[in-house]
């Protein structure tokens, strides 16, 4: 297969696996709701566990964990090189955020970055949640900390341009995984504000739904 072939195969895998809506399929088996009338209306994980409990918050993050894994299990069978992984990660994320099956809504992509980062590249991207970590626990205030994370995490991660030993990371070294990070930051940033927050809003108002 050639490379064009592969991009495009990467593509259109990563978008439609990240597009599953796990989350409101999981509030729909459990709470028999649409997490889009529910609440802020996003399709998180974080919504579930508000707005349906823990029990099926956590069955939805595990099944966006098992997603995030998927992409990079098929873009290590198809390719197996580091621009495969982080192509797979974008249009994962891309699909999270705008699902076709969601009439181009979604959530917000946090667990497949986060997750994607910790198996490609874990001592730089443990080093960028320790700035959200420190922000919440100096500031107490979530939006903020979660906005210094992304704001942080591009520049955290070009430590894995020279330190991401194996078995840790995958072992390569790239300034590719900042790039990466930057991109997809600067699409949470724009598109995760505090009223479209479901943990801001739980804080500020309690339990709630819409």
């Amino acid at each position: 297969m050639n490379t064009v072939l592969l991009v495009g195969a990467i593509i259109v895998i990563g978008y439609l696996i990240g597009s599953v809506p796990t989350a409101n399929i999981v509030m729909h088996v459990f709470a028999k709701k649409d997490l889009r009338h529910v609440g802020t209306g996003n399709v998180t994980s974080t919504a579930v566990m508000v707005h349906a409990g823990k029990l099926p918050g956590i069955v939805s993050l595990t099944g966006e964990i098992l997603k995030t894994f998927l992409c990079l299990a098929i873009a290590g069978l198809l390719v197996g090189d580091l621009w495969a992984y982080l192509l797979i990660m974008v249009a994962a994320s891309v699909g999270q955020i705008w699902s076709v099956w969601l009439g181009w809504t979604g959530g917000q992509a946090q667990t497949i970055f986060i997750t994607g980062f910790l198996v490609l590249c874990p001592v730089a991207m443990a080093v960028a949640a320790l700035t959200f970590i420190g922000s919440l626990l100096i500031t107490k205030r979530f939006y903020l900390s979660n906005t210094v994370f992304h704001l942080a995490a591009p520049l955290c991660l070009l430590v894995a341009w020279f330190f991401n030993p194996v078995p840790l990371g995958l072992s390569y070294h790239s300034w590719g995984y900042a790039l990466t990070c930057a991109l997809l930051c600067g699409i949470f940033l724009v598109r995760h504000q505090t009223d479209t927050d479901d943990v801001v809003q739980t804080e500020a108002w309690g339990g709630y739904s819409h």
